[in-house]
């Protein structure tokens, strides 16, 4: 192994440059499946993360807050990707006084048909480019990132949105 350099400056641009890269490729793909899917992207990401969840857990609520949605906001949202078919609200199965959204079959094999030749190669590309030490410490730099990310968005829904007129002007 190399010596490290002393001076992180360079290592730092890197860096920089390749999480702005990967940043814009992940907007890229998500715009492309909004496309694929005719959905807009507030129901792209929720229905993302019902398609993540365990089928017995996501609720309206849950997508509100975790979208940044009033409850109408989201009851909306919701009624959009029920006429599409992409998912169902149903009692949950041991409270009654709860809702559960759950993905279709539909969206399940849309979102499958799209995306599984992405992860299938990533994850072969991952394990034929790195041994289990750097993938240990890729994925603990993920996960501290979208940690980073998470405590951010929150920071931002914390403040008020900026003026539609720019002052002085």
């Amino acid at each position: 192994m190399p010596p490290m350099p002393t001076d992180p400056a360079p290592i730092a641009v890197e860096l920089r440059k390749a999480l702005e890269f990967y940043h814009g490729t992940l907007e890229d793909l998500a715009r492309e499946l909004i496309r694929l899917l005719g959905v807009n992207e507030t129901d792209r990401r929720a229905l993302e993360i019902v398609l993540l969840g365990d089928g017995k857990s996501t609720t309206p609520g849950m997508l509100a807050e975790r979208l940044g949605l009033t409850a109408a906001g989201a009851t909306v949202m919701l009624n959009r990707l029920e006429k599409q078919g992409y998912i169902t609200r149903s009692l949950h199965p041991t409270d009654r006084r709860r809702v559960i959204v759950v993905a279709t079959d539909l969206a399940a094999r849309r979102v499958h048909d799209l995306i599984s030749t992405l992860v299938d190669e990533g994850y072969k590309m991952m394990l034929s480019w790195y041994d289990p030490a750097e993938l240990e410490l890729i994925a603990g730099f993920l996960t501290r990132v979208g940690e980073l990310q998470r405590t951010h968005r929150q920071r931002l829904r914390d403040m008020e949105p900026y003026s539609r007129r720019p002052s002085g002007r």
